[in-house]
């Protein structure tokens, strides 16, 4: 679908979300965009880059966002068109927020008005608002992972517990990547527009820049963190295990001394103590009971029963 989202002084905006190929013929024959570029612009899988086409007047900014589905979060790619002086956005159904956040930057960052404010400037400011929420998800997975991190050693480790931690890992790797590649292009984007946009331009996408390196630096901490609690939980798994096999090693040796003196008593040799008595089979029980305690004494000294 595309939808004419604003017009002002100097450009107009357009959200293309969900492209078909109806809306790829209208772009291509009415607002005379690239196949190429805008096969681009809606590629799920894109890297995050910029694409310049000289010829045809158009740059394209492919940046991460936060996406949401299904209580998971993730990062997905969004197109950022500048062609023929106006301005094109492409999103999906789980980038679709977009529209919404760059409408409405919530104040973050002061815009221009309307009559004044240029597509770059326009796309810098809602760029702002879409990278604090990479901020606010690195938060919000902080407070995860402390809830879990509080029922160290004082719960059972669970395998819930354990993917809950894997989870949190996962996300992170996806937030991580996608703030280190974000950087990169917005790096690459200042040094290519510099030259031609004015100064507090400049120092709007100075301050993405700098919302995204800070974003970057949480999410590098929290992710050591996260690593730091694993390896804690894997520790304490394995402690646990090897102290379940110390316990039935134990047992094992304790449960040997009957097996050891009823088979001596088994093969009815008529010269063993007490074999040929009447209670002979009670004292070979107490013979029994007083090895297997004197065994287990032998290795609580050793230190056997500790944990």
């Amino acid at each position: 679908m595309i939808e004419t989202v604003k017009k002002f002084n100097k450009f107009t905006w357009y959200h293309v979300s969900n492209l078909t190929a109806e809306d790829n013929q209208i772009l291509v024959d009415e607002h005379h965009l690239t196949n190429e570029i805008v096969g681009y612009a809606v590629d799920h899988n894109e890297a995050v880059r910029m694409e310049y086409d000289a010829a045809a007047d158009e740059s394209l900014m492919v940046i991460d966002v936060i996406s949401y589905r299904d209580n998971i979060v993730e990062t997905r790619p969004i197109g950022i068109l500048f062609a023929h002086n106006d301005l094109y956005t492409f999103s999906h159904s789980v980038t679709d927020y977009v529209q919404a956040v760059i409408l409405d930057p919530k104040n973050r960052q002061k815009r221009g008005d309307d009559s004044e404010i240029s597509a770059i400037d326009f796309i810098m400011t809602g760029l702002y608002s879409l990278m604090t929420r990479y901020v606010d998800q690195v938060t919000e997975i902080n407070r995860k992972r402390r809830v879990i991190q509080s029922q160290l050693g004082h719960h059972k480790r669970t395998t819930k517990q354990m993917n809950d931690l894997l989870r949190l890992q996962t996300q992170m790797i996806y937030i991580q990547n996608s703030l280190a590649n974000n950087q990169v292009m917005l790096n690459a984007f200042k040094q290519d527009f510099k030259s031609k946009i004015p100064h507090f331009e400049i120092e709007h996408i100075d301050d993405v820049r700098v919302e995204v390196g800070q974003a970057e630096h949480m999410a590098d901490l929290a992710m050591a963190v996260i690593n730091s609690v694993s390896d804690a939980y894997g520790n304490l798994s394995n402690r646990d295990l090897n102290w379940t096999m110390k316990v039935l090693t134990v047992y094992s040796i304790v449960l040997t001394v009957p097996t050891i003196v009823s088979g001596f008593y088994g093969e009815n040799v008529k010269w063993l103590p007490y074999a040929a008595t009447q209670d002979g089979w009670w004292i070979t029980l107490v013979i029994t009971l007083i090895l297997m305690a004197l065994v287990s004494l032998i290795l609580a000294l050793s230190g056997f029963f500790r944990k």
